[in-house]
């Protein structure tokens, strides 16, 4: 057991222990969002506030509603919201907004995305405005951000698709799950100083603050790649069109389409309370027809595309080199947060997740297979994030025994280590940075 200040109280005082989890939120909390963790992550990133809005949404509905609209004052032009915005000063700090080179004059920011959980979390937290403060204030909320949701949705379709349907990023980072091995079939396609843009791979990095820690994080031959997609984007001032014609990395991540089939589903859910609550009338009818139908037309493209049968789950494709990445991990069980799965393939994820992730003391590994690392960041680590976005949707498929399974191990390893970024499937001990806000947050939904 580590011996962190952030430990929460053992024994069987739970209120104690929600209050550890929201003092560590309060203590991350700047001026209208929540940093990831002090240690590593000292800036706003998007799908961190995401989780940190969902998590706290029962505890704290006015913070959760200011950390999405604060996330959406970074959107850009085009619709896109930023992995990360810059409020504070970053020198120092790398990859820093010099070295992306995006941004407006309001904010500086990466020139990447993360996956669209803001849309989902903005639902939640209207559903607890709703409940708590009252229709007026949930109304206020959705007239504040549903525009905001909807330019970002449409931004996937339009710049980050090929059919209208599968979406794909363009940056292991854009993933969240940065360091998954599925990424490093596509990272080995190129060298970095070969792509287009890239002239030099001058860079000192910043994120190994300790040698535990250092052996913890992406290998240098990795951090090369996303450093050169990075020097690539900004090459190429960021433009879509002209980065789908070089960029190596052009990827239909299952769980960013996951999340943004959800997110689709749960915006058309939105639309249909402002229309109840009178504010679009036939447009928000049509709006929310057209979100819920944009979410099934993603779910069955991806039963087609992202389907392994081999691996009885979904996993990524590669669309530069038009192949499957046949990666077994968490992020293709997390399919069925986004309703992806046919009943068929629910019951094939189901024995994959019983045979495959269950066999370890603690549910649920980021990933198994060849390269397994049960400290290495996305290589096998147990995440508070996945695994409450897996219990999700395993509740969606009426797989209650299993969801439980997850959210009792989940709970166990934050009250047994603390409010850790990553945990080890094996002995359970914390990894990663400390005082992490998604955790903390989302510990505070799972004993609500």
């Amino acid at each position: 057991m580590t011996d962190d200040a952030d430990t929460p109280p053992t024994g069987d005082d739970t209120q104690a222990r929600r209050e550890a989890a929201l003092a560590v939120l309060r203590a991350n909390r700047r001026e209208g969002y929540t940093i990831p963790s002090a240690t590593l992550y000292p800036f706003q990133w998007n799908w961190d506030s995401a989780f940190v809005a969902a998590g706290l949404a029962s505890a704290d509905p006015d913070a959760a509603a200011t950390e999405i609209r604060t996330l959406l004052d970074a959107q850009w032009a085009n619709g896109m919201v930023p992995q990360i915005a810059f409020w504070t000063d970053a020198t120092g700090y790398f990859p820093g907004p010099d070295e992306w080179g995006a941004g407006s004059d309001r904010v500086r920011t990466s020139g990447i995305t993360q996956p669209p959980m803001v849309v989902p979390a903005a639902r939640r937290v209207a559903d607890a405005l709703r409940r708590q403060r009252g229709g007026s204030a949930a109304e206020a909320f959705l007239d504040a951000v549903v525009p905001a949701l909807d330019a970002f949705l449409s931004w996937w379709l339009r710049e980050r698709s090929d059919d209208g349907d599968v979406v794909y990023v363009r940056h292991p980072w854009a993933t969240g799950m940065d360091d998954s091995p599925a990424w490093t079939p596509v990272l080995e396609s190129f060298e970095p100083l070969d792509l287009p843009g890239v002239d030099d791979l001058d860079y000192a990095r910043e994120d190994r603050k300790s040698e535990s820690l250092a052996d913890q994080r992406p290998t240098d031959w990795d951090y090369d790649r996303y450093v050169a997609l990075v020097r690539q984007g900004r090459a190429f001032d960021w433009d879509e069109v002209r980065l789908r014609e070089v960029c190596p990395f052009v990827v239909e991540d299952v769980l960013t389409n996951a999340i943004f089939a959800r997110a689709c589903a749960d915006l058309g859910g939105m639309y249909d309370e402002l229309d109840a609550l009178g504010e679009e009338g036939a447009a928000g009818v049509d709006a929310a027809d057209r979100w819920r139908e944009q979410a099934e037309s993603t779910r069955e493209a991806c039963r087609d595309r992202l389907w392994s049968p081999a691996l009885g789950t979904f996993v990524s494709y590669d669309r530069v080199g038009e192949r499957r990445l046949p990666a077994n991990s968490v992020a293709g069980l997390v399919s069925t947060f986004g309703g992806l799965p046919d009943q068929g393939q629910f019951e094939a994820v189901r024995t994959n997740l019983s045979e495959n992730f269950l066999s370890y003391e603690r549910a649920c590994p980021s990933y198994v297979g060849e390269g397994m690392d049960l400290d290495r960041y996305w290589r096998g680590p147990v995440w508070v994030n996945t695994n409450w976005l897996l219990a999700d949707g395993l509740r969606r498929y009426g797989a209650a025994d299993l969801a439980s399974r997850i959210e009792r191990d989940t709970v166990s390893l934050v009250e047994r280590e603390g409010f850790r970024e990553y945990f080890s499937p094996e002995t359970g001990e914390g990894r990663g940075s400390d005082r992490f806000s998604w955790t903390a947050a989302l510990y505070l939904d799972l004993t609500d």
